[in-house]
């Protein structure tokens, strides 16, 4: 009986799905190295959240046959070395589309309300204070996509009933009826709120940097449901403190949980999530369950059908 190792929360989600099929089925808090190697070894297929997978692990990990993101990035494994052992990567595209999208507009939503301000303000008793900040209607108002998978697009389409103008930067121009696209330069400066949705790749990394932060309206917005190495996350915490640009919000950081002396907590100007824009009920069986399929597909000898890589068998 094949081993594999899977977050708790995914086999409950998931009705047992890889126990029922016939797999030793291990279950943990999080795959992260040290949990995986107290486990199991000789585990033939894990299930991973977003801890690192280093290049080392392996060597150490003789029966591996394949990693199963929970999700759809998998910038914390290095798929292409996973190829070179024999190990198939694999991810859950489109899982998570709705919930991220959802989010995404939500926080947007939020930083043209400023609604955090106004309830902090209220639970501390200063209803007074509250009522003096005025929000901004999003109708009207410029909204740049960056990237358009499956969550772009779905911002994109959900945006549509808010009579606000899109404009998508991408580097696949897939058919659309619901935005613009343009050139990167020209979504920074004629944004009043840009959303980022593009994969993590070494190509990508601060692709949000000083110069493109400099382009932006002092009035905008900068919303960032991706990864954190696509900002540069120093420049941005520069021109929140200076100002430079109105708000962000963020759900993903350069180092995550963030250090409790982030620079980010002593802003009134940023709305902080912990990596959370895809927790949903259904988001979560859709990931676990995708994620589980790959590992049996993968198991029984076939071609996962989401695999990013190719592994030299």
């Amino acid at each position: 009986m094949q081993k594999v190792i899977i977050p708790e929360i995914a086999d409950k989600q998931t009705d047992h799905y890889l126990t029922k099929k016939g797999y030793e089925v291990l279950t943990v808090a999080d795959a992260d190295e040290a949990t995986i190697l107290a486990t199991a070894p000789d585990v033939a297929g894990i299930m991973m959240f977003v801890s690192p997978f280093p290049n080392d692990l392996y060597d150490k990990l003789p029966n591996l046959k394949v990693l199963a993101r929970y999700g759809v990035g998998y910038d914390s494994i290095d798929a292409e070395y996973a190829a070179t052992k024999g190990v198939w990567v694999t991810n859950t595209p489109g899982a998570n589309a709705t919930s991220v999208a959802e989010n995404a507009v939500t926080d947007m939503m939020m930083l043209a309300k400023q609604s955090f301000e106004v309830s902090t303000l209220m639970r501390a008793g200063q209803q007074d204070a509250a009522k003096q900040i005025f929000g901004h209607e999003i109708t009207g108002s410029t909204v740049g996509i960056v990237g358009y998978g499956h969550i772009g697009q779905a911002v994109a389409k959900m945006l549509s009933g808010f009579g606000v103008k899109v404009l998508i930067y991408n580097r696949t121009k897939r058919p659309t009826e619901y935005g613009e696209y343009v050139d990167l330069e020209t979504l920074m400066k004629q944004s009043d709120y840009v959303t980022l949705h593009i994969a993590a790749t070494k190509q990508t990394t601060h692709l949000i940097g000083e110069k493109e932060i400099s382009l932006m309206k002092p009035s905008a917005s900068l919303i960032n449901l991706a990864r954190g190495s696509v900002v540069d996350e120093q420049a941005l915490i520069k021109a929140l403190e200076d100002h430079q640009i109105a708000s962000a919000a963020l759900d993903v950081f350069d180092e995550e949980p963030l250090p409790a002396d982030s620079p980010f907590f002593k802003m009134d100007n940023v709305f902080l999530t912990p990596h959370t824009g895809s927790n949903t009920v259904e988001a979560g069986v859709k990931m676990a369950l995708g994620a589980s399929k790959m590992i049996d597909e993968a198991l029984s000898g076939q071609k996962p059908e989401w695999a990013v890589n190719a592994p030299k068998l």
